[in-house]
């Protein structure tokens, strides 16, 4: 019972670490997740309790058990300093398997107490409840290898390929930064130099650019991408609307453009890109989606045509001849996927969520993008951060006549 105590005085204090963060409907179902994370812990502690082992390996599981839990406390205890984690980035980092081991061992739990229950019915032996013994290898290597993968991959450049012709033009697709105290400026320099090592002619960023942690204080995040070499356009994702105006002057000042249910046209050499950018809508997306498009007719004598829409939903409902190409992030991934086993995959799949990668409809085309961030919250589970190159060529948009023109841009 003192584990189980010690792990209610736990999940109180983290909680109150969430909620210093924001109290919308998004922090309510962090609440649940970390709650949920934090008691797998003493779960298993009172599991092991009911066990015939040596004393050692009793006390060695239950400090072993007692650290992830408190590496998730800390976790938050570190976002909510709302500076840089310094000194404190390894607990940050080890966080990450405490959270990834949890929520794996969690999802034995749910399958192992029936199956034990059935086991007594049927009297195939009796089993503890809540202590699956050597079975919880398999959580253990999925988060060492999980966590492991997604730190040795982070910011992984995946290659695009849109037609066959040799002009084309290049965009970097970034998404989801999640700047934070564990998602650092050396983290964002370090997206930022890769993407200038692309040589890219456009890099379009796709929304959550913050989180509850790191709305009022991101400089460093400002900094970081005011050295983007390339033009670059972003528009908002659900993260940013809190400072949405704010966050939308600091990037402008630092030349990127601002999004928001706006577009513009820009020349690249010899070839001109149409790039709208909406804005995220938590209900009634299709019908903001429809009236911002109503209000933006497609510009004229275009080559290409892109939808910059944190949401991958809108992919459904966009006329299919209004762009060639949409750019969404949002899903991270899948949340949960199996990309470190070289199949890109998630959790999300089976529910018909777009979740990562390219996605046809007709002749229009979407990528999702995995995300950008790669320590903090969310954990990566199985999913690693990725810089997407595209290689955007010939004339693929349709030749549309437009009310009136988009204003435009020349590079």
């Amino acid at each position: 019972m003192i584990a189980l105590a010690l792990a209610v005085v736990l999940v109180v204090a983290t909680l109150r670490h969430v909620y210093r963060g924001g109290t919308t409907l998004n922090d309510h179902a962090v609440a649940v997740v970390v709650t949920g994370c934090v008691m797998v812990y003493p779960v298993l502690w009172l599991g092991l309790e009911q066990q015939w082992v040596p004393d050692w390996f009793r006390w060695a599981m239950a400090g072993g058990l007692g650290a992830g839990a408190l590496c998730i406390y800390l976790l938050f205890y570190i976002l909510d300093r709302r500076i840089e984690a310094g000194a404190w980035m390894p607990v940050a980092k080890l966080s990450q398997w405490a959270y990834a081991f949890s929520l794996w061992a969690g999802l034995l739990l749910v399958i192992w107490i029936p199956v034990a229950g059935l086991a007594r019915v049927f009297d195939w032996g009796r089993p503890s409840w809540l202590w699956p013994g050597h079975w919880l290898w398999i959580p253990w290597s999925l988060a060492t290898w999980g966590t492991v993968w997604t730190f040795l991959r982070h910011q992984s450049v995946r290659e695009l390929q849109f037609g066959t012709s040799s002009d084309s033009i290049t965009v970097v697709h970034l998404s989801d930064i999640h700047a934070s105290p564990c998602m650092t400026g050396a983290d964002l320099l370090d997206m930022v130099e890769r993407t200038n090592s692309l040589s890219p002619d456009l890099v379009v960023m796709t929304g959550d650019f913050v989180m509850p942690f790191s709305e009022d204080h991101h400089s460093y995040l400002i900094a970081a991408l005011s050295k983007l070499s390339a033009p670059a356009f972003a528009c908002p994702g659900n993260h940013d609307l809190p400072v949405l105006d704010t966050l939308g002057r600091e990037l402008e000042a630092v030349g990127i453009r601002w999004l928001v249910d706006s577009s513009t046209v820009v020349a690249v050499r010899d070839q001109r890109i149409e790039i709208v950018g909406v804005n995220f809508h938590w209900q009634n997306a299709r019908h903001a989606l429809e009236q911002t498009l109503s209000q933006l007719p497609p510009a004229p004598d275009v080559h290409h045509r892109l939808l910059l829409a944190h949401d991958p939903r809108l992919f459904a409902w966009v006329p299919e001849e209004r762009f060639d190409l949409q750019l969404s992030g949002h899903t991270h991934g899948g949340q949960v996927g199996t990309d470190m086993f070289g199949l890109s995959w998630s959790v999300l799949r089976p529910l018909g969520v777009f979740d990562q990668g390219v996605f046809e409809r007709g002749t229009m085309r979407m990528n999702v993008h995995r995300g950008n961030w790669h320590t903090g919250l969310p954990p990566r589970m199985g999913i690693a951060s990725e810089i997407v190159r595209i290689r955007l060529s010939g004339r693929t948009a349709p030749a549309l006549r437009p009310r009136h023109t988009a204003d435009q841009t020349a590079l």
